[in-house]
């Protein structure tokens, strides 16, 4: 059952406005924390491997949409360790090796600096486990103090973020015994939460925020403490070995995925990283396996991310298209609910389940406000169709996606226009609701704020996408009379898009059509995405095409949310200039879709550039728009989500679009469209890509201007090379 949140308490809806998703978040800058995650438990710390006290960072062990653990220190009895490395790569586990400023021990004994090795290993599952080890170094014993400081505010993350809370539940007092501090929260939600800390060796000294252990080492001993952070129950967690099984998870799943080689290491290493990035944002959960948007703010179910992100990553793995599809379906909007912004065959925007969602403070329970993601949900299941052949889920899902279309058709179109449109009905709703949600995200080219309704251009191409992929279905369900309405409507949409939405000074698409069926004429990426759908004329894309590489709007380390030329453009902004990764891949695959190779090849080497900079070649949710300098550093964006599902997304559907593949699972045929390798590739063998119930293996050659393709295997997969984009 839907929770129904329609009665929502009134004193919960004047709480203040709140920082929904897509809103810049009040909060300090986390460029360098670290984050580890397994399922819905990630850990955000600094670089010492600390949660400092009065952090405005965020800093925390974050269960769900709450922080089990706000303050973890640990010093050499008050010192502060300097730190020598701190990485956490690997995604479930983190290293930090520290050493010793000048100091003394506990006997007042001087220590010279860097004569103590000071080890931290962690790794995240279903609880924390850290290992310390301490190593003298010194030629003489030394007697040194660790202390450790511990605090547990069980605050829901909309309150990290920024939510201030007229009432709170009741914090416990701590449970403190001779090995371990338990602190408790009774919520206002009648739940009962409680984050567990043990030691591996009873502390000197413990109390209810802290511990304190005294090791005396000898010349080159080592000291361990191993503590263990529990959240909610012990009998929940077994110990076991978290960080082989995490290890072999990991390799399962690369296993799992279609494999990819190249001459270039560097550029497999960035192939490899998303991979990981989209099984360590994997979450578990009764509903079933999602890929969530994004650690730390966005750590759950998002209708519009999850649906692009398993698009770009269906040539890998379409297993996450069809969870997605399945759990998406799952919480379909069934009822009219202003509250949530829900109505009935809507997909969800967000899906939240802390303490606040469950008091109705919030209306994430979830909330509807996106106006995309119900033609995303048919578009994904189009692709997955096309990729699999498995009409078995479509018929499972048929009713869900005749309720989309009827979304779309119905309470998508209100005033009956034509054109999907949004205006928000909650008073604690998003106020833009397409993926630059924003409050001052959509601008007219005056640069002053659009107001509802508002009409997005690149919604437009979703719904005529929808509506293209929808009727394939239906065709192959035998239901062709409303399979040729469908293409009627989506041929009379096209038309008149082209028509309406078309700037003829600009030679562009305005962003929106907004009161009076007016153009918001700012130059903005959105109408690239019309490339990707194909609702754009073949006799614009290369205008558009053009425009989105202009020096305004392309900054030489991607294409910017907003043009240069904008009253209200700043490339340090959330989206009114800086670059979004996941926005830049649909672009490249829409310019793949209409022939411009050598334009997709300049995209995709920006963003290539950029991954030299990032940690671990990982691309960020967005980073600022500031132009490309001869120091050959992007700039990066203080509170960016690292890792972002659909930012991991990014190069397999580059990858996708630069070798040209396009299937038919249903025909058991795979179409190679006009390959062309940028030179930064010469060669790439493709192992093990699905189609259907078959495989291929595939191999492209760079030679001068020339990719050759080679088909090395068909396995129950007809390979084609074709000169033009299948209509």
């Amino acid at each position: 059952m839907l929770p129904d949140q329609t009665g929502a308490n009134s004193a919960a809806r004047q709480i203040g406005e709140h920082q929904p998703h897509g809103e810049q978040i009040a909060l300090a800058d986390i460029r360098d924390a670290l984050v580890i995650k397994e399922s819905d438990l990630f850990l955000m710390t600094d670089a010492e491997g600390n949660l400092p006290l009065d952090s405005k960072a965020g800093f925390g062990l974050y269960k769900g949409d709450t922080r089990y653990l706000s303050v973890y220190n640990f010093s050499l009895d008050r010192v502060r360790p300097t730190v020598l490395l701190s990485t956490a790569e690997l995604g479930y586990s983190s290293e930090h090796h520290l050493t010793n400023p000048p100091m003394e021990d506990a006997h007042h004994k001087s220590i010279p600096m860097d004569s103590l090795d000071i080890s931290r290993q962690r790794v995240i599952d279903r609880a924390l486990r850290e290992v310390i080890q301490v190593t003298n170094f010194n030629i003489f014993d030394v007697t040194v103090n660790l202390r450790f400081e511990f605090r547990a505010d069980f605050a829901d993350i909309f309150e990290v973020r920024g939510e201030k809370r007229g009432q709170r539940g009741k914090i416990a007092t701590p449970d403190v015994r001779k090995d371990r501090i338990i602190f408790g929260y009774k919520g206002l939600d009648d739940v009962w939460r409680s984050t567990e800390i043990r030691f591996s060796v009873e502390p000197n000294q413990i109390w209810y925020n802290g511990a304190l252990l005294t090791v005396t080492l000898r010349h080159q001993e080592t000291a361990t403490v191993k503590l263990t952070v529990i959240p909610d129950s012990a009998a929940n967690v077994r110990l076991r070995n978290g960080f082989d099984i995490l290890a072999a998870s990991y390799r399962d799943w690369l296993s799992s995925c279609t494999s990819v080689f190249t001459d270039n290491e560097f550029f497999n290493a960035i192939v490899e990283r998303s991979l990981k990035d989209v099984r360590m944002l994997t979450v578990t959960s009764q509903d079933g396996r999602f890929l969530a948007a994004g650690t730390p703010w966005f750590n759950c179910l998002f209708g519009r991310d999850t649906l692009i992100a398993s698009m770009q990553m269906i040539a890998f793995c379409p297993q996450l298209a069809e969870s997605a599809l399945r759990i998406l379906a799952r919480w379909q909007g069934k009822q009219l609910d202003n509250w949530r912004d829900e109505e009935p065959g809507k997909i969800l925007h967000e899906l939240r389940v802390g303490e606040m969602a469950a008091l109705g403070e919030i209306p994430m329970t979830p909330y509807y406000g996106s106006v995309d993601s119900t033609p995303l949900f048919i578009m994904l299941a189009a692709q997955y169709v096309a990729w699999t052949g498995d009409l078995g889920l479509i018929r499972e899902l048929e009713p869900n996606l005749m309720a989309a279309l009827e979304w779309i058709d119905d309470y998508g179109d209100p005033d009956h226009c034509g054109y999907l449109e949004y205006a928000r009905h909650s008073p604690r709703g998003l106020l833009n609701q397409g993926w630059k949600d924003s409050r001052d995200g959509i601008v007219n080219g005056d640069g002053t704020l659009t107001r509802p309704p508002i009409r997005l251009v690149e919604v437009q191409g979703y719904v005529y996408a929808a509506r293209i992929g929808l009727a394939r279905l239906l065709d192959l369900l035998g239901k062709h009379r409303l399979a040729r309405r469908l293409r009627r409507q989506a041929a009379d949409l096209k038309a008149r898009f082209n028509r309406d939405f078309w700037v003829e000074d600009e030679c562009f698409y305005a962003l929106a059509l907004v009161a009076n069926m007016e153009p918001a004429t700012s130059v903005a990426s959105n109408p690239g995405h019309c490339l990707w759908t194909g609702i754009a004329d073949t006799d614009k894309a290369p205008l558009l095409v053009d425009r989105l590489l202009s020096n305004d709007i392309f900054s030489g380390w991607g294409i910017r949310t907003l043009s240069a030329t904008s009253p209200r453009y700043n490339p340090l902004s959330y989206h009114l200039g800086s670059i979004w990764p996941h926005d830049n891949s649909l672009i490249g695959m829409g310019m793949k879709r209409y022939g411009f190779e050598e334009a997709l090849n300049e995209l995709a080497t920006a963003l290539y550039d950029c991954c030299r900079s990032f940690d671990y070649y990982r691309l960020p949710e967005l980073f600022c728009g500031v132009p490309r300098t001869a120091h050959n550093l992007p700039v990066r964006y203080p509170v960016a989500c690292r890792p972002q599902a659909w930012a991991a997304g990014t190069f397999p559907l580059l990858l996708q679009a630069i070798l040209g593949l396009v299937p038919d699972a249903t025909q058991g045929r795979l179409r190679v469209v006009r390959p062309r390798l940028p030179h930064w590739l010469r060669e790439v063998e493709v192992r093990g890509l699905r189609v259907g119930g078959g495989s291929v293996d595939l191999l492209f050659q760079r030679r001068g201007e020339q990719t050759r393709l080679s088909v090395i295997s068909e396995r129950q997969v007809r390979v084609s090379l074709v000169r033009s984009w299948p209509a």
